[in-house]
């Protein structure tokens, strides 16, 4: 059966920064929280983007808000939004990202 390359997702929430402060992090939260809520995802650029392949038997479409980020330390993240095919691994619940070629263009 044929196989697709997936790239992993994280909720925004989960996002930390090696070295970050407890301030910094309660910051990036809440500006998660301001901006998109508690339901945003974006590629898990934390482990350096891991991908998967799957066949559709492992795999079920899911729906859910995706994001790109951009900012820097004198302003808050700006995010937006992505057009990405999301699916979910049905063995492990975990959401990940149709692999295209424009999937890096605006991740951080």
């Amino acid at each position: 059966m044929e196989t697709r390359t997936f790239v992993k997702l994280i909720n925004l929430l989960d996002i930390t920064y090696e070295g970050e402060t407890a301030e910094q992090n309660i910051r990036w939260k809440m500006n998660v929280l301001d901006s998109v809520g508690e339901f945003g995802y974006t590629l898990d650029c934390d482990n350096d983007y891991i991908t998967k392949e799957f066949t559709t038997n492992d795999i079920e479409f899911a729906t859910v808000d995706c994001y790109n980020f951009m900012g820097s330390a004198n302003e808050a993240e700006r995010f937006y939004a992505a057009d990405w095919i999301v699916v979910k691994e049905r063995a492990t619940g975990e959401l990940y990202a149709y692999m295209t070629e424009e999937i890096y263009e605006g991740a951080f």
